[in-house]
């Protein structure tokens, strides 16, 4: 059986190309076609959340559509990232398409180059929707930075929605078995503690999640760069220093992995079974549910090559306003400006433990109080500056999962780092000049 992220890979590309959306020469703005509206009574949202997240964005919903006298905003819960491109790709190339949808970045960059994207710049200059200079810069710029697409002449065709760090979620009592106190700065550290829990303990310290965003933040916090004048890095040495990592960990059963997709290495982070797991920031609140005990555990930034220059992944989707119209394009985007507003940035950080996005929410009495609770309620908010955002490029969704293959070949002993690296940066480099 085929990966899930080829199968989402084939359909979107299949759908892209057949609508005719063929790549724009590099700096250019993109037309957008008109698309018809999958429901004209409302703009429908499509969006991954359940649970407590499904709960807090309708929450917003009903606040946002009892204040607007346009169409109303439903969200639509549609499934998993994988399966929302997917289902959007899909509807590009019927031609009917929902207002907007959660997207990562490399996701919009295919839907742009489809031509189904409305920009968002004469949105953010409208007289009576728009967004001030002074307003703009109150939101933390590597945000922003990665919704601006420069192989589309520098446009915004998306805007930050739910944004989250990679930390490093630790298990005291494990650690405090082999003989540690506070979590590792650095990966030297990381090793020796991890080698140090296997001896007193004979328990594994992490259990691997294979995820092509923990790599490219490993690869950062190396001291490497995911991307660099238009060139994957893959084959870098800091590229192929975490390569070894995952090997080393594996070869001397440090490390399990769990099946793609799961959430093991929560359950067992509360059961004392390891001692590290990296995740997301936005999975703070599910963590505290699942341990119970605040003082068995914690959350840190990633371990670094140099603590003094620390560096993690800004991941977490935006939103994406397709072309359809003027109706639907303006109701989904006063929902946006609504949702992103200050009050609406530290309301959502506080029902799900999704980042603030705007600088001014740092002043807010609720934050602060929320992070006097506990020391590590604050931790992701301050590894915010130290984030770097994913790549933007149209191919880069194909990218992430040779990524993924480039570390299961690793882990399951198919490929060594150095083999590995150089097949992963052919296969990328091949990938983005097909987009060209």
């Amino acid at each position: 059986m085929r990966p899930w992220w080829l199968a989402c890979v084939a359909v979107g590309l299949l759908a892209l190309t057949a609508c005719g959306g063929s790549a724009s020469p590099e700096g250019e703005s993109r037309a957008a076609r008109v698309f018809a509206p999958l429901d004209t009574s409302k703009a429908l949202f499509w969006v991954r959340f359940t649970a407590e997240t499904a709960e807090a964005l309708e929450d917003m919903l009903a606040e946002f559509n009892s204040n607007w006298d346009g169409l109303p905003v439903e969200a639509d819960f549609v499934g998993g990232y994988g399966q929302i491109f997917t289902k959007v790709s899909a509807s590009i190339h019927a031609g009917t398409v929902p207002a907007m949808a959660v997207s990562y970045e490399s996701m919009t960059a295919n839907y742009v180059a489809a031509g189904a994207v409305a920009p968002l710049d004469g949105f953010l200059s409208d007289p009576e929707l728009g967004l001030s200079e002074e307003e703009l810069e109150d939101f933390h710029e590597v945000v922003l930075e990665s919704n601006r697409f420069e192989e589309f002449g520098g446009g915004m065709y998306s805007f930050p929605f739910a944004k989250s760090v990679l930390m490093m979620y630790f298990n005291k009592a494990v650690m405090a078995e082999a003989g540690y106190a506070e979590p590792p700065r650095t990966w030297d550290e990381f090793l020796e503690q991890s080698r140090a829990v296997k001896a007193a303990t004979g328990k594994h310290a992490y259990a691997l999640d294979v995820d092509c965003s923990t790599f490219n933040a490993f690869l950062l916090s190396m001291g490497g760069s995911i991307l660099r004048d238009g060139v994957p890095q893959y084959d870098s040495p800091e590229s192929i220093a975490v390569l070894r990592l995952y090997d080393t960990l594996m070869r001397e059963g440090l490390a399990y992995q769990i099946p793609k997709g799961s959430w093991d290495d929560e359950a067992a982070l509360a059961q004392d079974e390891i001692a590290f797991r990296f995740r997301s920031s936005a999975g703070l609140a599910s963590v505290r549910n699942t341990v119970g005990d605040d003082t068995r555990w914690g959350m840190a930034m990633i371990p670094q090559v140099d603590p003094s220059a620390p560096r993690t992944v800004l991941f977490g989707p935006n939103i994406t306003i397709f072309a359809t119209t003027p109706e639907q394009q303006r109701a989904a985007w006063a929902f946006t400006r609504h949702f992103t507003s200050p009050e609406g940035s530290v309301e959502w950080a506080l029902q799900t433990g999704y980042l603030p996005i705007r600088k001014s929410s740092a002043e807010d009495a609720r934050l602060q109080a929320f992070w006097a609770e506990w020391p590590y309620n604050r931790a992701s908010y301050d590894c915010l500056p130290h984030a770097k955002p994913e790549p933007n490029l149209r191919g880069w969704q194909a990218i992430r999962g040779l990524v993924e293959r480039a570390v299961e070949e690793v882990i399951n002993g198919l490929a060594t780092p150095e083999e590995a690296a150089q097949r992963l940066q052919t296969a990328a480099e091949q990938e983005l000049a097909r987009q060209r």
